[in-house]
Parts: structure tokens; sequence; C-alpha cells
């Protein structure tokens, strides 16, 4: 992968030198530790939000109905009248 875009964001000493810890305990750069948070929060959050809503979107359109006779409606309405 050829990586052509640069982002400069700033940290205060304390939270780069965290950043740099755990870059160093996981055997990366800090750059490369900050893309792969990014990846596996931002970006795969889209494609699983993606995801749940097509799987939604199929099951709504997959139910089943049994529409209901106009005369039954009429009744159902008749007795919400009277009660």
């Amino acid at each position: 992968m050829t990586l052509t875009k640069k982002v400069m964001i700033l940290f205060d000493p304390e939270k780069y030198r965290k950043l740099e810890m755990k870059a160093r305990l996981n055997k990366k750069s800090v750059g490369a530790l900050i893309r792969d948070t990014l990846e596996d929060t931002v970006i795969m959050d889209d494609r699983k939000s993606k995801r749940k809503r097509m799987e939604a979107a199929r099951e709504i359109v997959s139910v089943e109905e049994n529409p209901v006779e106009w005369d039954e409606i009429e009744k159902l309405i008749a007795r919400g009248h009277v009660e």
C-alpha cells in the first residue's frame, strides 16, 4: 500500500509519550499505531454499520404479512367504539 496523504495531529507531550510507549510495545511506529487504530475504529465501524443496516433492511423486506380483509377491519373498528 502506498501512502500518499498526510495529516498533521498535535499532541501534548504526555499523550505523545503514551503513544510512543504503546507503539513500542506493539513494535510499530507512532504513525502505524495511529493508522491501525483508525482502521480498527472509524473505518471498520462504518463497515459494521452498513452491514447492520443491510441486515435490518433484509429482515424488513422478508417479513410476511397476512393482510386483513376490510370486513375484519370494520369489525375491529366497531368493537373499539363500543368499549
